[in-house]
């Protein structure tokens, strides 16, 4: 027999609230007369391990006592939703046990009708039901309790799938550190073999081509381990005594730099109802003027929204003064100095240049020798380049926002992952003008052929 059981936080429950929390453990799904039981039932269709099945079972009966005490209508997250669907299928434990015997009520499952204004109050009540849950269990687990852009986006997507009849490969790729492996591990073998080809094909007794040859490999190593030691210095600090308080504007910056600040301005000002977003001819229009504590940023998309409405510009983040939120994180020492990169971007640009002047003309006036020192200068500048501009800090507080931030907050949601992430009413809209441009810019960037 299966027994679910679920801790409530709150201590101070009135009488009511006791019982009831007392009636939901106590209640059993499976009946221990029926080989394929509720549980069963559940990983079958589902596709649910067993283990996970129990947790989806108690954050249901969470949600069925949160029904009762709250004081807003409750939106179940899906997963807790195909156990709500799969209890009422058992009309007899359902109508004539669970409603009136545990919960006190009749709990009617009431499907969503569509259309935008649905869209954002189901929205608005997720936030609500998530507000509940934690005022009487904690934080929910996310694994069950998916942030609204996934509650109410891909997970919107699912199917059942006769698994005798297809394969279901996952569109995913495989984790970044994986890739890293998978590429290094050749690197080395391919570097590996093509010293040893070397050393084979090298006549025997050619003692000044062997000790070219070690010469070469020698000043490559070291030049790669020198650019290693100067990326490793340029990136200082590594830690810090403490976190730094950052901002949703901060941390876009900090993650997408200039673009995904402004496009956080440009969200915040939709949702707030100053900027009205039209998908058909991608357009951003002035709906109501922005209050006087609205942040630097959002002021300025607003002065420039007087301008222009068309979103092509209003996104172009070249047009925006965002120089106080990078002086603000390079004070906190999580980005590094911008002279940092301009160096970067100047040296390449110096190292190319040579290069391709060597090898139009010059090639046959200078010896090999400057020739492979002006390579090992590429060499040196590609390895201590660091495209983020973060410091190791800045990186270490990234991650750390990436395994703390608060999923059910939009903006932290916005900042880590950016556009993708906007649901619910017109952030539905823009979404959609965000990923219409986004695949003009691609197709506009493409040779044409």
């Amino acid at each position: 027999m299966m027994i679910v059981r679920f801790t409530c936080r709150c201590a101070m429950l009135s009488p009511s609230q006791a019982a009831l929390y007392q009636r939901l453990q106590n209640f059993e799904l499976d009946d221990p007369t029926h080989e394929l039981g509720f549980t069963r039932h559940l990983m079958r269709n589902q596709g649910w391990t067993l283990t996970y099945v129990y947790k989806a079972i108690a954050e249901y009966k969470k949600f069925a006592f949160l029904t009762v005490v709250a004081n807003h209508q409750m939106v179940p997250s899906d997963q807790v939703d195909q156990v709500w669907h799969a209890h009422i299928l058992l009309t007899q434990s359902y109508w004539e046990d669970f409603c009136p015997k545990v919960l006190g009520k009749q709990l009617h499952h009431h499907p969503a009708r569509g259309g935008r204004t649905e869209r954002a109050e189901f929205h608005r009540l997720y936030a609500q039901t998530i507000a509940s849950y934690r005022q009487f269990f904690g934080e929910p687990p996310t694994d069950v309790w998916s942030p609204p852009d996934q509650r109410f986006g891909t997970e919107l997507k699912m199917q059942r799938v006769n698994l005798s009849d297809h394969w279901v490969i996952p569109k995913r790729l495989p984790q970044p550190h994986f890739l890293k492996v998978w590429l290094i591990v050749p690197s080395v073998a391919l570097s590996v073999t093509a010293c040893t080809t070397t050393y084979q094909i090298s006549p025997v007794g050619n003692f000044v081509s062997s000790m070219l040859t070690n010469w070469v490999v020698m000043t490559v190593g070291i030049a790669i381990l020198l650019g290693l030691g100067l990326r490793h210095v340029i990136r200082q600090p590594e830690n810090q005594p403490r976190k730094p308080q950052l901002d949703a504007y901060q941390i876009a910056y900090l993650i997408g730099g200039k673009s995904r600040a402004v496009e956080l301005a440009i969200a915040q000002l939709v949702h707030q109802g100053n900027l009205r977003p039209n998908v058909s001819n991608r357009t951003l229009t002035i709906a109501k003027q922005s209050p006087p504590e609205s942040t630097d940023l959002e002021q300025q998309v607003m002065n420039l929204a007087h301008q222009t409405s068309q979103f092509k510009s209003l996104r172009q983040w070249n047009r925006y003064q965002t120089s106080f939120l990078r002086q603000s994180l390079e004070q906190q020492r999580l980005l590094m100095p911008l002279r940092s990169t301009v160096l970067g971007y100047s040296f390449i640009a110096f190292v190319v240049a040579t290069f391709f002047g060597l090898m139009t003309g010059l090639i046959g006036t200078l010896p090999t020798i400057g020739l492979l020192f002006w390579i090992l200068i590429g060499i040196v500048t590609g390895c201590c380049y660091v495209p983020s501009g973060r410091t190791r800090w800045g990186s270490e507080m990234v991650t750390d926002f990436q395994r703390n931030h608060d999923p059910y907050d939009r903006w932290h949601r916005f900042a880590l992952h950016g556009y993708q992430t906007l649901s619910g009413g017109a952030l539905d809209d823009l979404r959609q003008i965000f990923a219409a441009q986004e695949k003009e810019d691609s197709a506009t960037a493409g040779c044409g052929c």
